[in-house]
């Protein structure tokens, strides 16, 4: 299941730097031209370095997780395959989002994306909890930080939904902002470590 899930990732990714295309010109012989088109693809760069941060920050903690635990069930299982689903449709919202950025919409509908993902990153915690998958138990205490160290993300990316049709810039801001500050506040005031 891990290298089933590392190879979804991978080609979710490729497929999002495939998104990006090449600079499409008319004069091949011109570097003014190449230049401005190269310009004009930066959005599609900025999106992809965004679900590229997404999903790597994902996927570190999908393995992390995944370490924890001494096998998998069939409903655990059956729970993957939903949240890998969802992270194989990335190249979707991450190329909305490159193409128009400036489109409160293409943000938002990156958001929910994200938010979803985060979800279900919460959603595979608890049923590992409930099958008792964990090679060790855990305490009551590291069960509410991983479940609220799972939300934070999901705080941010639904903050940014109103911020968006104010200004999309701050909307992204709005995640990757929320993402540390909220993320070091459960760290700092619910600190504990995996089984």
């Amino acid at each position: 299941m891990v290298f089933f899930s590392d190879a979804v990732i991978a080609i979710a990714v490729t497929l999002m730097a495939v998104e990006i295309g090449l600079p499409e010109i008319e004069d091949s012989g011109s570097a003014a031209e190449l230049w401005h088109a190269v310009v004009h693809k930066f959005p599609m760069f900025t999106a992809y370095l965004a679900a590229f941060a997404f999903v790597a920050f994902y996927w570190r903690a999908n393995h992390r997780f995944t370490t924890t635990l001494r096998g998998m069930s069939s409903r655990y299982i059956a729970f993957v395959m939903v949240y890998l689903g969802i992270l194989a449709l990335l190249p979707l919202p991450a190329g909305m989002l490159g193409h128009y950025w400036e489109n409160p919409v293409a943000v938002v509908i990156f958001a929910v994306f994200a938010a979803a993902v985060s979800v279900w990153e919460t959603v595979l915690f608890v049923v590992a909890d409930r099958d008792a998958l964990f090679i060790r138990p855990i305490t009551a205490h590291y069960r509410r930080q991983a479940i609220v160290g799972s939300l934070t993300p999901l705080v941010g990316f639904l903050l940014s939904i109103p911020i968006a049709f104010v200004s999309t810039w701050a909307a992204i801001a709005c995640w990757c902002v929320c993402a540390i500050v909220l993320g070091a506040l459960v760290n700092r005031f619910l600190p504990a470590k995996a089984p």
